[in-house]
């Protein structure tokens, strides 16, 4: 089987995660119950999301194969390459180490003299799970594709595209904007997690091939209130929004409520959460739906099949799921082997 290749562009952060029993009040101040030091960055988790969802736990390797698992489930047939910025400081090294050992490429990071890296506030409140977020982005604001009008060098050089780009907005709006023109130009696959969410030009949505995104930034990027964004009428009407705009395949995760897709095609539909689930962290839960869909889709383009977006959807789902029941962001991220079984 062919190998393929995952290109991600996005944050590096280093998570300060503090849990608390609620998030204080406006001139409230309020001590943590504990602190957790986490690389994160949702385009570090998200390349991690992606290689795990696309390959099995080392330490169950050797029991997943005696018991006859698919090797079409996980393999090293998906490559995962990170492109993106951090200080030449102690969080760089501690975030391009921790990206390494989970199989991810980091020839692509770059390291920025007399810049910090990024860094984030996380506060869990322990009673629900729910988080809430500051985040000083740092080098991530620095970073620029090494070579102008070119997809190539996001696998680190060479001659070789990826199968698919993956974006977040930790780096610059109209970086972004650039290199989705350019992955366009080149005929390459590309998806967009609008996060942190910024107004962006209605003319970058022709480039997108996906868009995925949550309640909050579907509601402000198609101009609707938040409190009117209740509801299958309302997804849908967000949905077919963006269509318009030119995107082929625009995801809404909804939480607890699923996530809700739509298809240039005409295709759509509603997913299901996972049910039983007790949050312990949502940290990181988006970045990991993100992974596991690229993955579901550059294994379906592999395959040459229709593309089943109900079935990768589904998938991601139960990977972010997974995930939320633990403490920290890439660290919870599941394999596939744990998604699958």
């Amino acid at each position: 089987m062919p190998t393929r290749s995952i290109a991600i562009i996005g944050g590096l952060n280093m998570d300060m995660i503090y849990s608390v029993d609620r998030i204080p009040d406006v001139g409230e101040s309020k001590d943590a119950i504990s602190l957790v030091q986490c690389p994160g960055g949702k385009g570090a988790n998200t390349a991690v999301a992606a290689y795990r969802a696309s390959h099995f736990n080392p330490s169950q390797k050797g029991r997943v194969a005696r018991q006859g698992a698919s090797s079409s489930s996980a393999g090293d047939d998906i490559r995962v390459f990170m492109n993106g910025a951090v200080g030449r400081d102690a969080f760089g090294a501690q975030l391009t180490q921790q990206l390494e050992s989970n199989g991810v490429n980091t020839t692509a990071v770059r390291a920025l003299n007399g810049r910090v890296s990024g860094t984030c506030c996380v506060f869990v409140e322990k009673r629900t799970g729910e988080s809430r977020n500051i985040a000083y982005q740092g080098a991530n604001l620095e970073w620029t594709p090494l070579e102008a009008n070119s997809v190539t060098c996001f696998l680190g050089g060479g001659n070789e595209k990826p199968d698919l780009i993956v974006l977040h907005l930790g780096i610059p709006a109209n970086v972004v904007a650039g290199v989705l023109a350019t992955a366009a130009k080149e005929g390459v696959d590309t998806l967009l997690n609008p996060s942190p969410a910024v107004p962006l030009n209605t003319s970058t949505y022709k480039n997108l091939t996906h868009l995925v995104l949550n309640e909050s930034e579907a509601a402000m990027l198609s101009g609707e209130s938040l409190e009117k964004f209740q509801g299958p009428a309302a997804w849908q009407k967000a949905g077919l929004y963006f269509i318009r705009l030119g995107v082929k395949n625009v995801v809404i995760t909804l939480g607890a409520k699923g996530a809700f897709y739509a298809t240039h095609l005409g295709e759509i539909g509603h997913v299901e959460a996972e049910k039983g689930i007790t949050v312990v962290d949502a940290t990181g839960a988006g970045d990991t739906f993100v992974g596991a869909y690229a993955v579901g889709y550059v294994r379906n383009k592999q395959a040459q099949g229709k593309w089943n977006i109900a079935k990768a959807v589904k998938r991601a789902c139960k990977a972010s799921a997974m995930t939320i029941q633990h403490f920290g962001a890439q660290e919870s991220i599941p394999w596939s082997d744990e998604i699958d079984k």
